[in-house]
């Protein structure tokens, strides 16, 4: 299988609110197995690093897709 990871795309929208989006990423191939359809909403409101956040995956014929949108409450103060 070749090492084509999908289609990648992230931003900001606020200050501390990121989004990211990855598109048509082969999950295996298809002599593995296939995952014909796969989909999962995820709505975390832990505050953490990257929570809380909302996630969308979809996953049709090994393709996966998900889009996340999420606060970055990462404190580099803690982090030494």
């Amino acid at each position: 299988m070749n090492r084509f990871i999908g289609f990648l795309f992230h931003g900001e929208i606020l200050e501390k609110t990121n989004w990211e989006i990855q598109l048509f990423a082969p999950i295996r191939s298809f002599k593995d197995g296939i995952t014909f359809f796969k989909f999962k909403v995820n709505w975390d409101r832990y505050i953490s690093e990257h929570t809380p956040a909302f996630q969308i995956e979809l996953t049709i014929f090994n393709l996966y897709n998900h889009i996340w949108v999420y606060e970055n409450n990462f404190d580099e103060e803690l982090d030494d």
